[in-house]
């Protein structure tokens, strides 16, 4: 489906491309015109084609699914493709390609899924006929910022949900709440790929040049390359926390191996001690109090003791450690 937006300064009308006659992008006219390309098939997008001079690789990105974020500069217009998210998935985000060729006074906009904004403007011809009568390129800034706006929201959610997680992490330390962020960070991973991304695209649009936007934009421009700038370094924060939290997990496991093994060696240093005195009187040779009636108590009597010292020796061992940890802080 092509529908075309036309202002001449007055009205606006909505009509079929096919009534237009062949336009070039490039050249001033007092008429300015919005063209909207949803989900267009091979022949609408040769229609566009002919009728507006574009290139066969221009047609051919504005068709494929998984172009990526572009800006391009032609003879008689310029090429920006960015990616508008769609959906979050448990595993990855979801985008669709939103297509943009800036004219001289012509806007043309593809894109293949449902988008909420640009149907929603669509819908308001009151709002598309005030930003025609500036200038075509208007609808463009319009969309771009909308699609941004929505990349900040998602941001948001998503820094929300990890601050629930980050919180259930510090109560209880477990791999069940790390498996939790580790998903997390796959769907932050890919949206600060696509943040940054789209911050390189806006550092093109801010720049002052004869590429057949309006110099006038070059300061909402600038407004939407703050917010993916912003949105960028607030994901990069995030996920430095996330590794933080790693690191914190291994360290705590470290720990709790450490104390298991301290218990561990205690034990064995307490029952090394009473194997040498049960293996010592289980020799076949002649030895103290062997044919003495009291010889087991006396023999469980000094395992005892020799126990209880070897605990003694390991308890003031660690405090003395505890003591210098203490100091060196």
């Amino acid at each position: 489906m092509i529908v075309v937006f036309s202002h001449d300064g007055n009205d606006l009308k909505r009509e079929s491309i096919d009534c237009l006659e062949p336009l070039n992008l490039s050249q001033k006219s007092d008429i300015k015109r919005w063209i909207v390309a949803k989900n267009i098939d091979a022949t609408e997008a040769n229609i566009l084609k002919q009728k507006l001079g574009l290139h066969p690789l221009t047609t051919e990105d504005m068709m494929s699914v998984q172009t990526r974020i572009k800006y391009e500069e032609h003879d008689d217009y310029t090429l920006i493709i960015f990616r508008a998210i769609k959906e979050i998935g448990a595993f990855e985000i979801k985008t669709e390609p939103i297509s943009i060729v800036f004219g001289e006074t012509i806007l043309v906009t593809v894109f293949n899924q449902e988008n909420t904004t640009i149907n929603n403007l669509m819908q308001n011809e009151h709002r598309i006929k005030y930003m025609l009568s500036r200038n075509s390129d208007f609808i463009g800034h319009y969309i771009l910022d909308k699609e941004m706006d929505r990349m900040m929201d998602t941001k948001n959610v998503l820094a929300e949900d990890f601050k629930n997680i980050e919180r259930d992490f510090l109560r209880h330390p477990e791999s069940s709440v790390l498996r939790r962020v580790f998903k997390r960070e796959i769907i932050l991973l890919e949206l600060r790929q696509l943040s940054e991304s789209t911050t390189d695209l806006c550092i093109n649009l801010i720049k002052p040049t004869d590429n057949y936007i309006s110099n006038e934009l070059l300061t909402y421009f600038k407004d939407v390359y703050d917010h993916t700038f912003k949105t960028t370094e607030s994901l990069k924060t995030i996920l430095g926390r996330i590794n933080g939290m790693r690191n914190s997990y291994q360290s705590i496991i470290s720990n709790k191996i450490n104390e298991t093994m301290t218990v561990l060696t205690i034990i064995m240093a307490i029952m090394m001690t009473m194997t040498i005195i049960t293996g010592f009187y289980g020799m076949n040779v002649p030895l103290p109090f062997q044919k003495d009636s009291y010889a087991y108590i006396i023999i469980l009597g000094l395992m005892v003791v020799t126990g209880i010292i070897t605990f003694l020796i390991a308890r003031r061992i660690g405090d003395g450690k505890k003591r210098v940890v203490k100091k060196s802080h």
